[in-house]
């Protein structure tokens, strides 16, 4: 019996991932389509790729594809690939402008509740949920531009926030990640310094966080992640 309700957890844990992975990459293509940032005939990413990307499942990204592409968004040819099926005008009636918000605005937010989150964190990630992070590190060391930098490093931070099991916090995070993305990931003053001294430091700094989380650490981790974000909305206001 008890074997059957670890199972039946494990179960849980697993669709409660896979229907949060799923909705991640369905609203992300679908804005970038709906939005006009893919156009017409833009070829989509493979799954593979997508699945690296938001660290999902094949299957979840099969059946988010399925998803857009029973919507009219998106066409798929067997051995071509993937493509936008429609433009922003034909996809959806124009929806106001989203609201605006400063990369401090967004990191000071940030800083008003990632930093307790390590302890849901600690407290409800299951295992698989920690031993995925790995996968959202080497992205992250492995980025060779700025838009991947960046992609990478928020999809780790997303992974963090979902192990919470908190939809609400899942869904502002999504949305701090949308406002970013729309601004083309800028900062004020640009990136003064190579990429690759800012991936490395990010690469180490996010590793004690994660490695913290996994020894379910949450004090360590809430410091970690709290001086990570304070030195990043720092760097941010010398500009």
């Amino acid at each position: 019996m008890i074997d059957n309700l670890a199972r039946q957890a494990d179960d849980g844990s697993a669709r409660l991932k896979s229907d949060s992975d799923g909705q991640a990459i369905y609203l992300s293509l679908r804005s970038s389509i709906v939005e006009g940032q893919m156009r017409t005939g833009t070829r989509l990413p493979t799954e593979r790729a997508l699945a690296s990307r938001f660290g999902a499942a094949r299957n979840t990204v099969r059946k988010t594809m399925n998803q857009l592409a029973d919507e009219g968004l998106i066409i798929r040819h067997v051995g071509r690939g993937t493509f936008v099926a429609r433009s922003h005008s034909q996809a959806a009636p124009e929806k106001p402008a989203e609201p605006e918000f400063s990369l401090a605005e967004l990191l000071e937010a940030r800083l008003m509740f990632e930093p307790t989150l390590a302890e849901l964190v600690a407290e409800r990630a299951s295992e698989q949920d920690l031993a995925a992070l790995s996968a959202h590190l080497e992205a992250l060391r492995n980025a060779a531009s700025w838009s991947e930098f960046k992609e990478a490093k928020y999809a780790l931070h997303l992974a963090i926030v979902r192990a919470s099991r908190n939809s609400f916090l899942v869904y502002v995070f999504e949305r701090i990640i949308a406002a970013r993305r729309n601004a083309g990931w800028g900062r004020p003053g640009g990136h003064p310094l190579p990429i690759s001294a800012v991936r490395e430091a990010a690469a180490r700094d996010n590793a004690e966080i994660v490695e913290a989380l996994r020894q379910r650490d949450a004090a360590k981790a809430r410091d970690l992640i709290n001086r990570y974000l304070l030195r990043t909305l720092m760097s941010v206001s010398e500009n």
